[in-house]
C-alpha cells in the first residue's frame, strides 16, 4: 500500500468519523447521562462491531450482505427499528434532577457495551462503507492480510477518536445541563435526531441497486 492511498483512506475515514451519526448520537447521550468513564463501553462496543465488519469484509461476506437483497433489509430494518426505538425511548423519558449518579448504577458497563455493538452492527452505512469502499483501498497486487490490517487499525482509532472526542464534549455539556428543563429538552433534541436517522437510514439501498 502506497502512503497517498493510506491518506486518502485516513481523508475519508475522518469525513465519516466528525460526521454524527447514530452511533455518535448513542455515545453522546450516554455521556450525558452516565458519564465519560461508562460510556468507554459504549465505544468499546462500536469498535467491536467494527472490527468484525472489516473482517467480514475481507473475507467477502460483507459484499454476500450487500448482494442478498433479503439479509440486507432484514440488517436494515433491525437497524432502523432499534434507532427509532432509541429515538422514543429518549424523546418520552422524564429525568428529574439528581437522576444521573442514579442511573449510573442501574445501567451496567455491558449493556452500554451491547448498545454500542448493535447500533453499529445493525448500521446498514456501516456495511455499504466496509462491503462497497473499504475494498477499494486495497492493492491487489500487495500483500492482503497487511493491508487489510493496517486500514482496519487506522479505521479503528480514527473512529475512536472521533467517539472520545464528542464523549467528552457532551459530558463538559452536561454540567451546564444539570436542570429538570434542559435535561428534558436534551432528551428530547437527542429523540428526534435518532428518530430521524433511523429514517434516513430506512432510505439506503444495496449499492447494486
Amino acid at each position: 500500500m502506497d502512503l497517498t492511498t493510506w491518506i486518502s483512506f485516513v481523508g475519508t475515514v475522518l469525513i465519516i468519523g466528525i460526521t454524527p451519526g447514530p452511533s455518535v448520537l448513542l455515545a453522546t447521550a450516554n455521556s450525558m447521562n452516565h458519564g465519560i468513564k461508562k460510556t468507554t463501553g459504549t465505544i468499546l462496543g462500536d469498535l467491536s462491531a467494527n472490527t468484525l465488519q472489516i473482517t467480514l469484509s475481507s473475507l467477502g461476506l460483507a459484499s454476500l450482505v450487500i448482494s442478498s437483497g433479503e439479509i440486507f433489509n432484514l440488517i436494515k430494518w433491525i437497524g432502523v427499528g432499534y434507532l427509532i426505538y432509541m429515538g422514543i425511548t429518549k424523546f418520552i423519558s422524564n429525568p428529574k434532577v439528581g437522576q444521573f449518579n442514579k442511573k449510573d448504577k442501574e445501567k451496567s458497563f455491558l449493556k452500554l457495551y451491547s448498545e454500542g455493538f448493535f447500533m453499529s452492527a445493525s448500521n446498514p452505512k456501516a456495511i455499504v462503507f466496509f462491503a462497497a469502499l473499504f475494498p477499494l483501498f486495497i492493492d491487489p497486487n500487495s500483500v492482503f492480510i497487511s493491508q487489510v490490517v493496517i486500514l482496519g487499525i487506522t479505521y479503528l482509532a480514527i473512529d475512536g477518536i472521533c467517539l472520545l472526542f464528542y464523549v467528552n464534549f457532551a459530558s463538559k455539556l452536561r454540567k451546564h445541563l444539570e436542570s429538570q428543563e434542559k435535561i428534558h429538552l436534551q432528551n428530547k433534541i437527542i429523540g428526534t435526531l435518532l428518530i430521524l436517522s433511523g429514517l434516513m437510514l430506512s432510505t439506503v439501498k444495496r449499492t447494486n441497486n
